[in-house]
């Protein structure tokens, strides 16, 4: 179902969606906008896994990092990362305290169990371990569905996925 399409329950929220939101895709801001509003008024209880923050912290950071300097972000970082994390760090960081602080968005931590779910789901839907995270983090609480664009999600008969460009394959 388009993410739009979606109005009321509980989903988990893949890096993405987040990214298209904090990098202003003028595009499909729209869309996500609205998504974002429905959380806030608390027409959808939302998720996101601690991982996620973790993953749209690196992207933005190498978005950031390529706009400003024209150059390889993983280069930029091997001369000196002190001093690169100190220049783009905060701008990142600012953004992503807001988005933690939205009512009825949820950050959600790691537990063991979820680890054992990972390498479970990375062979039965042949996820990488990031997606595979995601997915033992969400069948632990029972969410049933992700926003998100990957089309590796649609591998996964158990949940629904929620795109904004990428609609399913099949």
């Amino acid at each position: 179902m388009k993410l739009d399409e979606l109005v009321g329950g509980s989903i988990y929220i893949d890096t993405n969606v987040l990214y298209m939101y904090l990098r202003v895709d003028p595009i499909y801001l729209p869309s996500v906008r609205k998504f974002f509003e429905r959380v806030v008024h608390g027409n959808l209880e939302a998720f996101v896994g601690i991982p996620v923050m973790d993953e749209l912290f690196y992207r933005l950071l190498l978005s950031r990092i390529k706009e400003s300097s024209g150059r390889n972000p993983l280069d930029v970082l091997r001369e000196d990362l002190t001093k690169t994390i100190t220049i783009h760090g905060p701008a990142i960081e600012a953004p992503l305290r807001k988005l933690a602080a939205l009512p009825h968005l949820n950050l959600v931590g790691l537990e063991r169990m979820d680890f054992y779910g990972m390498l479970e789901n990375i062979n039965r839907f042949s996820l990488l371990p990031r997606d595979a995270l995601h997915l033992a983090i969400i069948q632990r609480l029972e969410i049933p569905g992700i926003a998100t664009d990957d089309l590796d999600f649609d591998r996964v008969e158990t949940i629904d996925r929620h795109w904004i460009i990428n609609p399913p394959a099949r």
